[in-house]
């Protein structure tokens, strides 16, 4: 008994705030280390599992329906230590793994084909696949995992077994279903447990989704897998937020006082860096500067974590930084389409009549419809609808609010799967570029998707001042196109950890060569102009309002940024002629493969940014 209690003590500890955190009542926790201890899943003791059938008419679809009943003739108290209840995992899975899984793992389609009702009438097994991807987000629940990197904390998505999934949604349920990840076993289960006393004969249900949803309408968008309806009455114009939304913020920083006098760099000696980033102390070689290890020797900062506190920069007058105040505004996804958005409202004549219409935003033609799954929802559970009715094309892509080189991002047109992953952390759904300029790969001879690396360099802010580094980076996609199979990351995600097998790499001067080869009707220098026009477009709405809306003028900062950038085909006119669409701006972008390639690449940075040298520097300004 002893050992057993010290055991219990050790799983409290390692447990408690995951129990705490799902709202797991303290009275069950012994009750749950019992069980998870012996393996014990006695539900069936307490509960029968019932099928009903309907004939037509009588269900929406004549499908069978399931119940699960309290058979317990004392019926259940939510008092009772003992009503807590194991549920195993039929199936777990990460992300883009769920098709690999269905085809690999013997008797997987076959479970989920009759967990989920599909009907199986002359469906091959590549029919039945489709129809359990497209099927499991009714029956799908998921948690996050505390890890180191990214990776590891990507959501794990799971399916319960046969008895879990066929508990009953009810707004007001009599019972509540939670994960619970145990920690020994390395594996999740689910808990079972009642919130009010249950009777002999009563049915368990449980909520399918627990939130708090601000309006009846978000909570219809939340549950349409589960029980469709038509959204399209709402109006699904995005509309810029009040001030209040910028000020709650993700970042708490204090703004310059530009009152103050700056100092000009020094001259009488090499400029002192202090470099976070490895591949500065590398491959800065130019002589005008040196990189120390300390923050007090320093003249520039270069740092790779934020940097807040912009107000203590005056105390420093000589000192310059590698980031400004508020540029979270375009390296947060949601916040760049909110930032971006303005552009079209920039361009609009002054006598424009003031309104609140005025506020209606559209966006310019190269940012790609972009919806915040947070904020707005509703809307576009509305715009979504409204396109299919209007038979256009809706795949999107649904992205992390910051995270970078694809982690988390799923495509899909699949409006049931869209409403599901806003549970795993905030999201964007931003439109998938569908009928992209693809490249052809000689390697491999296809037509691949593939994307635009470009730094960016924000020199000033008044007047407004932007350099672009001409020596750009391609990334490839390894397969193919087509809108099939959007789950495959090699055929549509350019940004991944290819083997080397696969990886293409090629200089940009020789993929301008190619491409013209390949598009003589429009050379890369048209292209290439309209994505500077884009760049500079995007600082001038990220510019154009004071904090926190906008990026505040300060003489000590400069910016440095990675724009990832796509060219599709659209129709102007009556002719199909490419179109740039900016996918993301990055936070302090990855530089591994631009010095690999061009070893002079922060030689040529750091003269621009902080000696403010133009010529020689293979960069194009904008202003």
């Amino acid at each position: 008994m002893d050992d057993f209690n010290g055991l219990e003590k050790r799983f409290v500890e390692q447990h408690k705030i995951q129990l705490e955190s799902s709202g797991v009542p303290r009275h069950f926790w012994p009750t749950v280390f019992r069980k998870l201890q012996g393996q014990i899943y006695d539900a069936g003791e307490t509960f029968q599992l019932c099928q009903l059938s309907y004939g037509d008419g009588e269900n929406d679809q004549g499908n069978p329906m399931w119940q699960v009943i309290v058979i317990k003739p004392e019926g259940i108290k939510a008092s009772d230590p003992g009503s807590i209840f194991l549920i195993d995992h039929a199936w777990t899975y990460r992300g883009n793994e769920a098709r690999e899984y269905l085809t690999e793992v013997p008797g997987l389609v076959e479970r989920m084909v009759a967990l989920m009702d599909v009907p199986n009438e002359n469906n091959d097994r590549e029919q039945l696949i489709e129809r359990v991807l497209q099927e499991m987000w009714k029956f799908n629940g998921t948690y996050s995992l505390v890890g180191i990197t990214a990776e590891e904390r990507l959501p794990v998505w799971y399916i319960m077994d046969e008895f879990g999934t066929r508990i009953q949604h009810a707004g007001e349920p009599n019972f509540r279903v939670v994960p619970f990840y145990y920690t020994p076993h390395q594996c999740c289960y689910s808990l079972l447990f009642p919130i009010q006393d249950v009777e002999e004969g009563d049915e368990v249900t449980r909520n399918y989704v627990e939130t708090t949803p601000v309006d009846s309408l978000t909570r219809d968008a939340q549950m349409l897998p589960w029980f469709p309806v038509d959204l399209t009455d709402v109006d699904p114009q995005q509309r810029e937020p009040p001030e209040e939304f910028f000020q709650s913020g993700r970042v708490n920083e204090t703004f310059p006082d530009c009152d103050k006098e700056v100092s000009d760099l020094r001259t009488d000696r090499p400029l002192h860096v202090y470099a976070e980033y490895e591949y500065i102390r590398e491959y800065l070689t130019d002589e005008r500067f040196v990189v120390k290890d300390s923050l007090e020797e320093a003249d520039i900062f270069w740092f790779t974590s934020h940097f807040k506190d912009f107000r203590s920069l005056r105390d420093k007058p000589h000192c310059r930084i590698n980031q400004y105040a508020c540029e979270h505004l375009v390296t947060v996804k949601d916040l760049l389409a909110v930032v971006c958005r303005r552009a079209i409202e920039l361009e609009k004549e002054e006598e424009e009549e003031e309104g609140e219409d005025k506020q209606c935003v559209t966006g310019p033609t190269w940012l790609p419809l972009t919806y915040c799954l947070k904020r707005e929802l509703v809307k576009f559970a509305s715009l979504f609808q409204r396109r299919e009715k209007g038979g256009e094309d809706n795949h999107w892509i649904i992205k992390p609010w910051n995270l970078a080189r694809g982690l988390d991002h799923t495509i899909t047109n699949n409006l049931s799967h869209i409403m599901r992953l806003p549970f795993t952390g905030p999201k964007i759904a931003q439109k998938y570029v569908s009928n992209p300029v693809l490249f052809h790969r000689e390697d491999i001879d296809a037509n691949v998707k593939f994307d635009i690396r470009y730094i960016v360099m924000l020199l000033s802010v008044e007047p407004l001042k932007v350099a672009v580094y001409k020596r750009f980076w391609i990334r490839f996609a390894n397969q193919p196109f087509d809108l099939t199979q959007l789950d495959n990351t090699q055929k549509h995600f350019t940004v991944n950890n290819y083997n080397d097998t696969f990886l293409l790499q090629m200089y940009c001067h020789e993929f301008v060569t190619k491409f013209n080869g390949q598009y003589p009707e429009q050379p890369w220098e048209i292209s290439e102009q309209q994505i500077y026009n884009m760049i500079h477009q995007v600082f001038k709405a990220a510019t154009a309002c004071g904090p926190p809306r906008g990026i505040p003028h300060n003489p000590q900062c400069k910016g440095f940024y990675g724009f990832d950038v796509m060219l599709e085909w659209t129709n102007k006119e009556g002719k199909e002629v490419m179109q740039p669409q900016l996918l993301e701006v990055n936070f302090n972008s990855d530089c591994k493969r631009a010095c690999e390639y061009y070893p002079e690449f922060f030689n040529d940075v750091f003269s621009v940014m902080f000696l403010d040298e133009e010529e020689g520097h293979n960069v194009a300004i904008l202003q």
